[in-house]
């Protein structure tokens, strides 16, 4: 009786401790989101954590035109978030033996005319130390030596995994949100989204402009499309173990020689494969950051409490000044950072 009496005041405990944390992330963030501003927060931001749902919130227009309101259903282009989704369908295919990371890729492109295919491995691929300028120009490095990020190498993965797996990468990514149950999250070229937002960027007046969105150019490095509630429903598939062993997960996420950067939010940052570990955190995190032309994107995820943090916006408030743009985004990480 003794055991059951403490069980349920530590379970009350919990309870009544994630409530008042829960009540004070959503004080914090509702005061940051709603402030009078005249760059107002547009799109949506998700806490959750273990499945539960801390704090969620759909903000501003999806389409100015039109006057559409940003809502639960709404898509965004989720930019370089779409390397950890090509990152996971490459070590799926390592996982069933098609492919092995440190081959050169000329074995699977045999196509490529330059001697660097060689030399490059998937491996260096993954983790943009590669060298890769253009596809008919030498290597601006040797393979592994440094870092360089960039796009070509997640479309070259995207030829890849479409040879390995006799599929082609659309259907490969379709597969996997269907795996995941994200119904809002798309390949462009499979042209299936219905609620996807228009992007935009701010004049000089602050007022928002249309941006041209240029769909299935490198979608597997930044172009695939998703949703706040899907990043989340991503999230607990991939760090909940459903679509790697252990073994591989543990790869993807460990830093990788020479792959780091600076990063304008997270400060120096290493890769793995697909996802970054911030180097000045007070708390573990798994991060990735998306820009596209009108779209700026937040992906973090703390493994120990297992709590994902998801902001997504279609206002780039500065594409020449992307401090600005994640102004939301840096806020409201330090708030969830600060709760952990």
């Amino acid at each position: 009786m003794t055991r059951r009496i403490l069980f349920l005041i530590a379970f009350l405990s919990a309870f009544s401790n994630l409530f008042a944390q829960q009540k004070n992330i959503s004080r914090k963030l509702d005061s940051l989101l709603t402030a009078s501003t005249k760059t107002p927060f547009n799109g949506v931001v998700v806490v959750s954590r273990a499945g539960k749902t801390l704090y969620s919130k759909a903000a501003g227009y999806a389409n100015f035109e039109n006057k559409q309101l940003v809502n639960w259903d709404t898509e965004f282009i989720i930019g370089s978030i779409s390397k950890q989704i090509t990152a996971v369908i490459v070590l799926q295919e390592m996982e069933k033996g098609h492919l092995q990371l440190n081959d050169p890729i000329h074995k699977y492109l045999p196509d490529l005319p330059e001697k660097w295919a060689d030399t490059v491995t998937i491996h260096h691929l993954l983790t943009h130390t590669h060298g890769i300028t253009a596809l008919d120009k030498p290597l601006a490095f040797t393979p592994g030596s440094r870092f360089a990020y960039g796009f070509i190498s997640y479309d070259l993965l995207s030829q890849i995994v479409e040879k390995t797996s006799g599929r082609t990468f659309p259907d490969l990514c379709m597969a996997l949100f269907k795996q995941c149950g994200m119904q809002h999250s798309f390949h462009p070229r499979t042209k299936q989204y219905k609620d996807l937002a228009q992007g935009y960027t701010l004049n000089k007046e602050g007022q928002p402009q249309k941006e041209e969105s240029i769909l299935d150019v490198f979608a597997a490095a930044g172009g695939l499309i998703s949703s706040g509630d899907d990043l989340v429903r991503w999230n607990n598939s991939l760090h909940g173990g459903k679509l790697l062993s252990d073994k591989t997960y543990r790869l993807m996420i460990a830093p990788k020689e020479n792959a780091f950067r600076e990063h304008l939010t997270l400060g120096t940052i290493d890769y793995g494969y697909g996802i970054t570990t911030p180097r000045q955190t007070t708390v573990p995190e798994l991060a990735m950051t998306g820009v596209a032309p009108g779209f700026i994107s937040m992906n973090v995820y703390f493994p120990a409490s297992k709590t994902s943090l998801i902001v997504l916006e279609n206002i780039a408030r500065n594409m020449m000044d992307l401090k600005q743009s994640f102004y939301y985004h840096e806020q409201i990480l330090n708030i969830v950072k600060a709760a952990q």
